[in-house]
């Protein structure tokens, strides 16, 4: 009985272990279950999150770091978990067949295993409680710069450079883009943004604005706050009129780039809340616009033209949009292609339009009456109405008065890329009655100059082949025919044609609803046949081979205003029909083969502008006939010096004493051949008054005049002087005091002499406004201006022109030692002045304007320096004439600025005189 003691009790002990080891398994697998389910709720939970940060991030939010923490920690408590239940249900399996001895032994593990089961637990439970999220991402930070999506951009890495130039200089805080309609400069705007956003560099954002013709303040503080992610409920609890406040105080402390397309009139950049730009902070502003003007006003540091492309290059882009499909499918389509962008010329608007209308054509015969349409009818071209001329027309909707708006649908009349000459046109618009509220025709000149400087800062006109034209590019002009024929509603309002049909009873057919007709060119030869005409105001027959104009043809347009005849070289007589267009206002006969003047003009009794220019075989103007002319305002009869023998045969002094006793007469351009008709003029007050350009022409005899006498020629423009010998031009005091002292030609824009003699020109002080010298054959020539000139630094302040030819004995334009500034000059040619061995440059002189010196080599090579820097300088400007055909001692140059040249149907220079 005393052993059933100790192994009653050593039974108890073992029955005591196995029950707690039952226990101990069983709450184990108990958590490890828990666990598991823990887990699993935790995982999908985690799921859950994942795709709500993934949706997030599609909306470019950004995922928050408390979620991305929680999401990290899931991971790692996943891992975690996995090992403790692998090793938890490998113990209880051991266990469940292991002996007593051995859940002894390891009965510690077994606790200690329990303890970390309960302890995940406890963590997935916490987990699964803190992973209960409102928001799982925020917006996300904007980047400096968004990258914009851009087709591929033809022709533009020349001006992108110019501009990039300007980013990276300090000094330069604002960039004007300027440019045609359609010409590229919203794509230029666009690469512009993606460079800073390929390139390193510091700045801190980058704003795109599409201002756009209606654009406000309040719309461009709107963009610019998006940009700037200004919260809404700062945004809306912020007055109008403080919102430029929050916009600045968020500018002001970064280095931005504000990028604005399409901006129409200036807008005050602090006034949106914008800092201006300086080279503290670096920052730009760079903004498209169709006006140069805008430029302007918005005080840009740098106003770069944006150009219509290179022909090469406007090849490209067409070949681009029309596709290789349609290039291949015949093998004379590439050269149609080629013909399609030449009409283009070079307007990426108009070259993507008709190459995308084109990409479906494949047919040889599509793409010959495509290119024929697109020639004579080009409204009718598909798409360019709707994505070409609306684009356009927007320039032309925001000229500011109807009467700028007549002035450019005018220059429609005028051939495919022709030059305009201004003063012409200028005539042609005083003829239509354009200026009529200005009482003075010099206030309507100037008015009209100003109208073409307005056009040309809209990118509607452009320069001609010289500084005295002007001309439309080939789209524009299409667009403004488009629209003076009530955007296509009349299509025979205007009439423009370089050939008229041979015969047939609808020769003429649209004329009877035409109210403006231009004809020009060698293919039209008859007009007999016209038929009535009553709404026709303007007539326009110029450059053609039309010898006579029948009798019926004065007497179909009743409502004549302006008859424009000049250039028909064939045209000898004028019918007497011509005495029916009693409301006629504008004649022009110049450059015809007139040998009278018919008497029965003297019934056009409204005609306020004649023109007999260059009429070399005019013999008879008859008596009164001028004088009959009560309203007449412009006369003009200049003739080109290029006929050395020529004289006329009218009575000049009678001309000009009939100018004289016109009431209304108040512009007359004038070639003058004998002395008698210069005195005539130097005596009338009336006639100095009316000057606007003279031509002398003498047989070389002494001419004499003051600078008083030229000053009393107050409208005086153009003076040309030739075969005067001497010539002598005195002012009224012998010692010139300096430039400015007295403005004598204030006018005097153009002067041309030829063939006179004459030591110097020192004269030439008092026209400070002097644009254009010309000075050939002059051999006694020796110094433009003389050496008693007290300050001669601000002589020739507005030249921009200087041409020295055959003066063999001039030495010097200024004392040699003396130097000009020559602010403005564009262009200097010297030609055989052979002893002109130093030219009046320094490091000041011409810096900014000066193009190009033109010379012969020789004469070039043994000029003097007085600077090594200057020399190099100016030796980039120099362009050798060696080799070019220069004009004999015997004939005349060129020089005369009074008259162009007309070189029609295939020339460029359209004669308006």
């Amino acid at each position: 009985m005393d052993c059933v003691g100790p192994i009653l009790d050593i039974c108890i002990r073992l029955w005591d272990c196995s029950a707690k080891r039952m226990v101990y398994i069983h709450e184990l697998e108990e958590e490890i279950t828990s666990l598991s389910n823990a887990m699993n709720e935790l995982r999908n939970l985690s799921q859950d999150v994942k795709r709500r940060v993934d949706f997030a991030e599609r909306q470019d939010l950004q995922c928050t770091n408390q979620v991305k923490g929680w999401l990290e920690s899931v991971e790692i408590m996943e891992e975690g978990v996995h090992q403790i239940l692998l090793k938890g249900r490998k113990e209880i399996q051991t266990r469940n067949n292991s002996c007593f001895g051995g859940f002894c032994k390891n009965f510690c593990s077994i606790h200690k295993n329990g303890k970390l089961v309960t302890q995940k637990l406890d963590a997935v439970r916490r987990l699964l409680s803190s992973g209960q999220f409102q928001a799982v991402a925020d917006k996300l930070p904007r980047a400096p710069v968004d990258e914009m999506p851009i087709e591929r951009a033809v022709g533009l890495d020349s001006t992108l450079h110019e501009v990039w130039s300007g980013i990276q200089n300090k000094s330069v805080g604002i960039i004007g883009l300027y440019g045609t309609g359609g010409v590229g400069k919203t794509t230029l705007l666009k690469r512009i943004n993606n460079e800073i956003f390929g390139t390193s560099n510091d700045f801190d954002v980058v704003i795109w604005v599409v201002a756009s013709k209606e654009a406000s303040i309040t719309r461009i503080q709107d963009a610019i706050r998006y940009r700037l992610q200004i919260p809404d409920d700062v945004w809306k609890a912020t007055k109008v009129e403080d919102r430029s406040i929050e916009i600045y105080k968020i500018l002001r402390g970064r280095k931005f780039v504000l990028l604005l397309d399409d901006i129409w009139k200036r807008f005050d950049l602090l006034k949106v809340g914008v800092p201006l730009p300086d080279v503290h902070n670096g920052s730009k502003v760079i903004f498209t616009t169709r006006s140069k003007e805008v430029c302007g006003h918005m005080e840009a540091d740098r106003c770069i033209r944006v150009e219509c492309l290179e022909q090469d290059k406007a090849l490209d882009l067409f070949l681009e949009k029309v596709g290789k499909e349609a290039l291949n499918s015949h093998p004379n389509i590439p050269h149609l292609a080629r013909l399609f962008a030449e009409e283009c010329k070079g307007l990426p608007l108009a070259l993507i339009t008709i190459g995308r209308s084109m990409a479906s054509r494949k047919k040889l015969e599509d793409w010959e009456r495509g290119i024929e349409l697109l020639r004579s009818y080009p409204s009718n071209f598909s798409g360019v109405v709707d994505y070409v001329y609306h684009l356009l027309e927007f320039s032309y909707d925001s000229l500011p008065s109807t009467t700028l708006k007549s002035c450019f649908l005018y220059c429609s009349l005028f051939p495919k890329g022709s030059s305009i000459r201004k003063s012409g046109l200028i005539d042609m618009w005083i003829g239509e009655g354009f200026f009529d509220e200005f009482d003075d025709i010099h206030d309507a000149r100037r008015q009209a100059e100003e109208i073409i400087g307005t056009l040309k800062l809209a990118c509607l006109l452009e320069s001609g082949e010289s500084e005295q034209s002007v001309k439309m590019h080939d789209v524009i002009r299409d667009m403004a025919l488009w629209l003076a024929c009530d955007r296509g509603e009349k299509k025979n309002k205007f009439l423009v044609k370089d050939s008229v049909r041979p015969a047939g009873a609808n020769k003429f057919a649209k004329w009877k609803d035409a109210e403006r007709v231009s004809l020009w060119g060698h293919e039209i030869k008859d007009l007999s046949g016209l038929m009535f005409c009553p709404n026709l105001a303007t007539l326009l027959v110029s450059g053609t081979l039309v010898g006579t104009f029948p009798c019926e043809l004065f007497e179909a347009m009743q409502a004549l205003g302006v008859l424009d005849l000049s250039g028909n070289r064939s045209l000898t007589w004028l019918p007497e029909g011509i005495a029916n267009l009693k409301n006629l206002q504008y004649l022009n006969l110049s450059r015809t083969a007139l040998r009278a003047l018919p008497v029965e003009i003297k019934n056009l009794k409204k005609l306020r502008c004649l023109l007999l220019d260059d009429t070399h075989n005019l013999i008879d103007i008859p008596k009164d006939v001028v004088s009959s002319l009560s309203n007449l305002q412009v006369f003009s009869i200049l003739q080109s010096p290029d006929q050395m023998h020529y004289c006329p045969q009218y009575d000049e002094l009678v001309l000009l004493k009939e100018l004289e006793c016109l009431g209304h007469m108040d512009d007359i351009c004038i070639t003058t051949f004998d002395a008698l008709s210069i005195q005539k003029l130097l005596n009338s007050d009336k006639l100095q008054w009316c000057i606007r350009n003279l031509t002398i022409l003498l047989p070389f005899t002494p001419f004499n005049l003051s600078t008083s006498s030229l000053h009393r020629m107050k409208y005086l423009e153009s003076l040309e002087i030739w075969n005067a010998d001497p010539l002598i031009i005195h002012p009224e005091k012998q010692r010139i005091q300096g430039p400015l002292s007295v403005e004598r030609m204030r006018n005097l824009r153009v002067l041309v002499v030829v063939r006179c003699g004459m030591l110097d020109m020192t004269w030439l002080i008092y026209a400070p406004c002097l644009e254009i010298l010309r000075v050939k054959d002059c051999s006694s020539l020796r110094q433009i201006l003389g050496d008693d000139l007290e300050n001669p630094k601000s002589a020739f302040s507005c030249l921009t022109r200087l041409h020295l030819q055959d003066l063999p004995r001039l030495k010097s334009i200024v004392s040699p030692q003396q130097a000009l500034t020559f602010p403005v000059l564009e262009e200097i040619e010297v030609l055989n002045c052979s002893s002109l061995m130093k030219l009046p440059f320094d490091s000041n002189s011409a810096k900014e304007s000066l193009t190009q010196i033109k010379g012969q080599r020789d004469w070039w090579d043994k000029l003097a320096w007085d600077d090594i820097l200057v020399e190099t300088f100016f030796s980039s400007k120099f362009v050798s004439l060696d080799g070019i055909a220069t004009e004999s001692q015997d004939s005349l140059p060129t020089l005369s600025l009074s008259l162009p040249t007309l070189s029609l149907p295939y020339g460029h220079v359209w004669y308006t005189v």
